[in-house]
């Protein structure tokens, strides 16, 4: 496969953002990519750049101020020259913004990609005729080391990593974290957003090695076909990942709880509490399989190899 100048539209100002790993990973294969930031990058600059491309990638940030007027058409303008591309990470089926499907410029573009592949949402896609992939999250590759466990620092045996406000039409994330926090008390710690400790990078690495265990959830949890990021950042970072059971996902590494069932959930959480052989076998399991297989890299291989193979 030959170098790719790549372009990619989106937020590349926070130093912890898809983007920028997704950009990483890119470059990691050897591409060139271009960052062109959204809320500054207008059509014009685009349409001088696209000769100089061989692919056009966008990931939208949802936000008003961050729409390019003209995008949607410039997109159109490019088929048959330039690849374009859009990679989302969230779920459009079931929440306030599936009135953006079929509307917003992310799905304008030539090829999509979707880490949400529900049955709800390829009803969706269907229903614009979308020529769109399943492209699961990732984790960053330079991110997925296990580290030395801080307990000073995260003395938590029990952690939720996330918002707990998240969207209002999912109702079990408020739920979720207050049973975990009057069951468990001062052995819960709860990080990131909503104005808690908000905990990126090296921090997060050790976190998930410092906890016995970390509660994963995703938007309508348990749903086929789809997860979110979480699913991997958890097990690529080290940490022993307690999750609802997804179809469609790969599960190693991972012990399952029955979504909604919080008799299901504390007896999950004991075993692994009180079972350290366990807890460390679905560690490395899982470290290794994400570490090899699920990382943003090898989900830009998947991308690349989507698009011009079938050129």
């Amino acid at each position: 496969m030959k170098k790719l100048k790549i372009g990619y539209i989106g937020n590349f100002i926070p130093k912890w953002s898809t983007e920028n790993d997704r950009k990483w990973s890119f470059e990691k294969l050897g591409h060139i990519v271009i960052p062109f930031q959204e809320n500054m990058i207008k059509v014009g600059d685009l349409r001088r750049m696209a000769g100089m491309l061989d692919m056009l990638v966008y990931s939208h940030t949802h936000d008003p101020n961050y729409i390019i007027d003209g995008l949607k058409e410039f997109f159109n303008e490019c088929r048959g020259k330039l690849p374009t591309v859009s990679v989302h990470l969230d779920r459009w089926a079931w929440l306030d913004r599936v009135k953006d499907v079929g509307n917003e410029a992310t799905w304008f573009t030539e090829y999509i990609f979707m880490a949400d592949a529900s049955p709800e949402a390829v009803e969706l896609y269907k229903k614009f005729n979308l020529n769109w992939f399943y492209l699961k999250p990732g984790v960053v590759e330079r991110d997925c080391y296990i580290a030395k466990p801080d307990n000073n620092s995260f003395p938590h045996d029990i952690v939720f990593t996330g918002s707990k406000g998240y969207h209002p039409e999912y109702k079990w994330r408020p739920l979720l974290i207050d049973w975990l926090r009057e069951t468990y008390g001062d052995r819960f710690g709860h990080y990131g957003n909503d104005g808690l400790r908000v905990v990126r990078g090296d921090d997060l690495n050790t976190l998930y090695s410092t906890a016995k265990v970390v509660v994963g959830d995703s938007c309508f949890g348990g749903r086929p076909n789809y997860v979110s990021d979480r699913y991997f950042e958890v097990r690529g970072r080290g940490g022993v990942l307690l999750h609802p059971m997804v179809d469609g996902v790969d599960d190693v590494g991972v012990m399952h709880y029955e979504h909604g069932n919080f008799d299901d959930l504390k007896e999950k959480i004991d075993l692994l509490l009180s079972d350290d052989k366990q807890r460390e076998k679905l560690r490395i399991a899982g470290f290794e399989r994400v570490k090899n297989y699920e990382t943003y890299t090898h989900r830009a291989e998947e991308i690349i190899n989507t698009i011009f193979n079938n050129e």
